[in-house]
């Protein structure tokens, strides 16, 4: 086999190399997308989950703080339960300050996936299309090679 002809078979392997690489990035690059968006769902779902429940607990405690604090029967008649009523309030508080922290979590969380879908989305704009050029150049390297051993081949003659 002539040099050129081994160069060429070279060549062939880097370009098939590139385009199974390629491939390959661009196929992981959709799985990573489509597990993103999965991710993101979930967490949205999970964010609007804590707000329901967020109002469930607040709304029920909050009704129970009134009842602590109201009048019953002939002994509440002049006075509730303040003390029952104070720490009702301040339960209700805390949880309302935790879920919040939870929310604050999760919006963070949320913005970090964003982030990580952007740097997918850039890996797929700027990577693949590059790899792709690369595969061109080697060709038109080929093809330069090719053309020249023929120019060679007709001097020689």
């Amino acid at each position: 086999m002539s040099v050129t002809g081994e160069f060429n078979v070279k060549l062939d392997k880097i370009v098939n190399n590139l385009r199974q690489n390629r491939f390959k990035l661009e196929q992981l690059l959709m799985t990573m997308q489509v597990q993103q968006q999965t991710v993101m769902d979930s967490l949205q779902k999970i964010m609007e989950e804590q707000l329901t429940l967020q109002g469930i607990i607040s709304g029920s405690l909050s009704q129970f703080e009134e009842k602590a604090g109201a009048s019953q029967g002939l002994q509440g008649l002049f006075h509730g339960n303040p003390l029952l009523k104070n720490e009702i309030m301040q339960k209700r508080v805390a949880l309302e300050q935790n879920l919040q922290k939870l929310r604050e979590m999760s919006f963070q969380l949320q913005q970090k996936i964003q982030l990580m879908g952007k740097s997918i989305q850039d890996i797929g704009r700027y990577v693949s299309p590059e790899i792709e050029q690369d595969e061109k150049k080697v060709e038109e390297i080929k093809a330069s090679l090719e053309e020249r051993s023929q120019q060679n081949l007709l001097v020689e003659k």
